[in-house]
């Protein structure tokens, strides 16, 4: 077994309880339902708040993996050079999302489902194999794909939000309650061909059908973007806070942790502010809710290409 999960008793279980507190927190969340719908400007904006900070802070070392890459060809100017493209990359996206924002949202769908699958997925997983890039699509697409079947009004108001032309009634008219019990039947079965293939251990393959069955749960029984949140900041980024950890130490994981903590938290601190900067000029045009969803998911899309785009040659310029 080649999984990082596997790798060290510490990781493991750090993993664990990481993973007992999000189903505990998940449960706690959808008993105060109610008051979580009285309070609806405040969860927004603590969920504005997480994301951006410990789920951003995943791809906060990001220049340092850049820096790894062009080191050798520019070492002078690796760092300076990284930004460039990073931040090109970044304004690439906002740009295409302004001027077509439509085709944009459909593009960020597809890449956030397979790049959602693969970092979640990678951490029990390590020998990949061309048939394991549909099995990861189809993990990442369980996130949209249960937004739109178990609260579809409410992705349906998100999407009229994000996109700038009135072109939003295609994604509206596709039948997801057939493209979601697909969705879960495929990556089911997927999960079981695994493990009888022994290409994960009893242990994984417990693990994640259960994280599959908590993210079914919290999205049928809490808010839309309160589930993201919880997907996004307690699941999806933490494992891969713990991977980079382990690249940092792999010897003592809590070291890892901390070393990690402070090489990440220049660019949280700069990401956070940017994106407060970004609320503050949006209130002034929009409601507090409508700018926090348009700046948490511009902003990630915008984000996620170069992070994914960077990850693929990382770890390629490794092996």
């Amino acid at each position: 077994m080649n999984s990082i999960l596997f790798t060290n008793p510490q990781i493991k279980k750090i993993f664990y309880s990481q993973l007992f507190f999000f189903m505990i927190l998940s449960l706690l969340l959808i008993f105060f339902e109610n008051a979580i719908y009285s309070f609806n400007k405040n969860f927004y904006l603590l969920c504005f708040i997480l994301i951006a900070t410990i789920g951003i802070s995943h791809g906060a070392l990001d220049h340092i993996k850049g820096k790894f890459i062009l080191k050798k060809t520019f070492p002078k100017k690796s760092l300076l050079l990284f930004y460039m493209f990073y931040i090109l990359f970044a304004l690439l996206v906002l740009f295409s999302w302004i001027k077509f924002s439509f085709l944009s949202l459909i593009i960020f769908f597809i890449i956030s489902s397979f790049h959602f699958g693969q970092e979640d997925v990678s951490f029990f997983m390590r020998k990949h194999s061309v048939l394991d890039n549909l099995f990861y699509f189809m993990r990442g697409l369980i996130i949209i794909s249960s937004s739109f079947y178990f609260n579809q009004e409410e992705t349906q108001g998100f999407i009229k939000i994000l996109i700038v032309e009135n072109a939003d009634s295609l994604i509206i008219k596709i039948n997801w309650f057939y493209c979601f019990w697909v969705n879960v039947i495929i990556l089911f079965l997927f999960v079981f061909f695994y493990f009888f293939k022994k290409k994960i251990n009893w242990e994984c393959f417990l693990i994640m059908n259960l994280e599959i069955l908590f993210i079914l749960i919290i999205f049928y029984f809490l808010p839309l973007f309160l589930a993201f949140t919880l997907y996004f900041c307690f699941m999806h980024s933490t494992k891969h806070i713990l991977s980079l950890s382990y690249e940092l130490n792999n010897k003592n994981i809590n070291l890892g942790l901390k070393k990690f903590a402070v090489s990440s938290l220049p660019l949280t601190i700069i990401t956070f502010a940017i994106a407060l900067l970004m609320l503050v000029y949006l209130k002034n045009e929009f409601s507090i809710d409508k700018s926090i969803i348009k700046i948490t998911f511009v902003g990630l899309a915008s984000l996620t290409l170069p992070h994914i785009i960077l990850d693929e040659i990382y770890d390629k310029y490794k092996q």
